[in-house]
């Protein structure tokens, strides 16, 4: 194994040198849900591994690297892989000649893992953290849900699980598919209601990957931004964040930023998966939903405080994105604490 000041390599098998077990749940005797923390300083935050069901399983990360992390793969077994890249930069190494598959964030992809030689987590920029979540499918089960009809009309996934032709596909992550993941790592359910809501979120997550695939869109990677491109659209997602209350206009955000106005907009829906207008209304709701949910103020001050200053489009906005009205939301809060 390698260690250096800007990698460090090491092989499955070897992850407790980076990771310690944090906290698990146990169903019926056996452990299905683990929190892990880093066990090395030049890695922050944590990651936590979920099993779906035998043979289907998951993990979310909220990381920040200081240094590449390669993680070599030295296992050939039959699984599929579906990965969501949240922010960040993944890099996949495949196929006899060791191809690089670049998974930048704003990102989705289907990989056979029987091909992959090594993983890499490449190092985050100015403390940003590195989020992703990963599903691994045992290729047995996988090909079962996928009917020879189906492959016959769908050509790109036909050849590629027959292990035929690129062994990494890559798309633009989609809306909604952020949306299920968000959703997933705030689950605030317990026992079998959180099995069930998990293992739908995930075979949610996986038809909107199965479906980016087909025919109709364009299997393109997204347009690749450059390193100083992509600090000046996570600075104008940060300024944006903190202007919620008021925030500027596409083109004043543009020019503070240095950027033209289509770059901007290209560069949100690569990075976040949406428009600039799109990302500034989720993180509204969001930061509503944390203030009502630690009882800081009333719906109506939540409201005005996010700058959404109509209470009825608010409500709507709110029931639309989290799926309960802001006021049952407000009640469910209080009773839990």
């Amino acid at each position: 194994m390698a260690r250096s000041s800007s990698i460090y390599e090491l092989t499955s098998s070897e992850l407790h040198e980076v990771y310690v077990e944090a906290s698990h749940v146990e169903e019926k005797g056996e452990i299905v849900e683990a929190e892990y923390v880093p066990n090395v300083t030049w890695v922050r935050g944590g990651t936590t591994v979920r099993t779906v069901r035998s043979g289907f399983y998951m993990h979310w990360a909220d990381e920040v690297f200081d240094r590449q992390l390669r993680l070599r793969c030295d296992e050939e077994i039959d699984f599929y892989v579906v990965t969501f890249a949240l922010e960040g930069h993944w890099q996949e190494i495949s196929g006899g000649r060791r191809r690089i598959y670049d998974r930048y964030s704003g990102s989705m992809s289907l990989l056979r893992y029987c091909q992959s030689s090594q993983h890499r987590a490449m190092p985050t920029a100015n403390g940003r953290k590195a989020s992703h979540l990963t599903l691994a499918i045992e290729g047995s089960q996988f090909r079962q849900w996928l009917t020879e009809k189906e492959l016959t009309e769908h050509p790109l996934l036909r050849r590629f699980f027959k292990g035929e032709g690129e062994p990494c596909l890559i798309s633009p992550i989609t809306l909604r598919a952020r949306l299920v993941v968000e959703q997933i790592q705030k689950c605030p359910l317990q026992g079998m209601c959180r099995a069930l809501f998990m293992e739908a979120r995930c075979l949610d997550l996986i038809v909107e990957m199965l479906h980016s695939l087909s025919p109709s869109p364009a299997l393109t990677a997204p347009r690749r931004l450059s390193p100083q491109d992509m600090e000046r659209i996570h600075a104008a997602a940060e300024f944006l964040r903190q202007s919620l209350d008021a925030p500027p206009t596409l083109a004043e955000l543009a020019h503070r930023f240095s950027l033209s106005e289509s770059k901007l907009k290209a560069g949100f829906h690569q990075v976040f998966g949406t428009t600039t207008f799109g990302y500034l209304r989720q993180q509204r709701l969001q930061k509503a939903r944390t203030l009502l949910a630690h009882g800081e103020c009333s719906i109506l001050d939540a409201s005005h405080m996010v700058g959404i200053n109509n209470p009825s489009h608010f409500a709507a906005l709110f029931k639309q994105h989290f799926g309960i009205n802001p006021k049952q939301f407000q009640l469910n809060a209080t009773r839990q604490k």
